[in-house]
């Protein structure tokens, strides 16, 4: 590989925005590409996202805690393998969270959610506890890595649950029921190792984007923008939909894979622990069955005196062969269920957890439609000002948008959606930011 090796594996871009109705932003991220091919290779890069929860200041504090512990704790621990070093970071950053929080009344209670991706040149990790997100794209499909530690999560996914209770509205949306800081006892769930194909997109994001914007929605901009164009829409599109909290978003995309030894060997050291094993065969449990009851048969006889009845040893024997075979058949046709995880026939699952969730991240008339809708709307809003910020466009700037308008109208007619909705963010993207250069300041408090 080059020296130019970073770019060529990995791009990346991040945000995060206040929001339309929060006066401070509680979430932080945190980017930490590999400085070098040595610990690209032993660390990988590390990319966090972090939303705080607490009052005032103490979910801010949170969440910058978070990022900062948790990258400087992984970076440091060079004696720990990957996984083992993103989970003892996340656990660092708890104590320190949760000490704080104990010691300074001003930071009572306070805590965070944390996800945290580490891609190395083959194979990925995470890291997460709490509601925030991480999702891949892969050959047009839009995945859910991790699971919401949450009320509402816990309730409509529990097998157990009354069906009338997973549909309960009510739900309290915003119970967090594992965070750092405020959990005893912190679990961390770890994700992977799934391996990299070029072309994957990861996103990380605090819940101020999946809670406005659909899994589809959110795969859709991801297959049809690069990271920075992604990062924008998905920031502006969660703003357009209300914006009702922080919206914080880093999306890496891999360009290239390096393949090493250690993928195959964690991958196999993962099956074997984690893989289920296939079930068994209807003739090897018949013959478990058989053997139970021969088994059997031969120790009862076994108590019953043969001397008076001579034909009684030649069944004592039979029985116990019986039994012997059908053991013997029980173990040669169930021994890959008994003694062995199976042949892995993919190498690019999800080894120790199945994603949580699947959409389809394949452009769609619906997308565009909803969309185009937007545009109209901010145009109508721009042109008649109505709203507090008075934006003022010259004509050759209604001059492109419209002409960015017509491509979106002409693209969707031929059933290219991806243009059209590429088109479409392109208004939506350039009105959010003249918006907020001239939009007034929201008062803190």
């Amino acid at each position: 590989m080059s020296d130019n090796w970073r770019s060529e594996s990995i791009a990346f871009s991040a945000g995060t925005d206040v929001g339309m109705r929060r006066s401070n932003n509680q979430d932080h991220y945190c980017v930490e590409p590999a400085s070098s091919l040595r610990l690209w290779n032993a660390r990988g890069h590390l990319f966090i996202v972090a939303d705080g929860m607490g009052a005032h200041a103490a979910g801010e504090r949170a969440s910058e805690l978070a990022t900062k512990i948790v990258s400087q704790s992984y970076l440091k621990r060079t004696n720990e393998n990957p996984p083992e070093a993103l989970k003892n970071a996340i656990l660092e950053a708890h104590a320190v969270i949760k000490k704080q929080g104990e010691v300074d009344r001003a930071f009572e209670n306070m805590g965070t959610t944390c996800d945290a991706l580490v891609l190395l040149p083959d194979r990925g990790y995470i890291g997460h506890v709490g509601d925030s997100r991480v999702y891949r794209v892969r050959g047009g499909v839009v995945e859910q890595m991790t699971r919401d530690h949450s009320l509402v999560w816990e309730v409509r996914h529990d097998p157990y649950a009354h069906p009338d209770l997973r549909r309960v509205a009510h739900i309290p949306k915003n119970v967090i029921t594992r965070s750092l800081g405020p959990t005893e006892n912190l679990n961390v769930d770890l994700e992977g190792p799934f391996v990299l194909k070029p072309g994957d997109v990861f996103l990380l994001c605090s819940d101020g984007l999946s809670g406005q914007v659909s899994d589809a929605e959110i795969g859709q901009i991801l297959e049809i923008f690069q990271p920075s164009d992604a990062t924008e829409s998905l920031v502006n599109l969660a703003n357009l939909r209300g914006g009702p909290d922080n919206v914080t978003v880093v999306v890496a995309r891999i360009k290239s894979v390096s393949k090493t030894e250690k993928i195959d060997q964690e991958i196999k050291k993962v099956a074997k622990i984690y893989e289920k094993r296939p079930p068994l065969s209807a003739v090897a449990l018949a013959s478990s069955i058989a053997a139970f009851v021969f088994w059997a048969l031969a120790g009862v006889l076994m108590l019953v005196d043969s001397s008076d009845a001579p034909g009684l040893m030649g069944v004592k024997i039979a029985s116990a062969a019986l039994a012997a075979i059908c053991t013997t058949l029980f173990f040669i046709l169930g021994r890959a269920s008994i003694f062995r995880a199976p042949r892995l026939d993919q190498d690019d699952r999800q080894l120790v957890k199945e994603p949580y969730a699947r959409a389809s991240a394949a452009p769609t008339k619906e997308f565009h439609e909803n969309i185009f809708a937007v545009c109209d709307e901010l145009c109508r809003v721009m042109k008649n000002d109505e709203i507090n910020a008075k934006i003022k466009l010259e004509p050759d700037c209604w001059k492109k948008i419209d002409e960015a308008r017509r491509q979106a109208k002409n693209a969707a007619d031929r059933g290219d959606y991806a243009s059209s909705i590429r088109a479409n963010f392109s208004v939506v993207n350039y009105a959010m930011g003249e918006y907020k250069k001239n939009a007034p300041p929201r008062r803190k408090g």
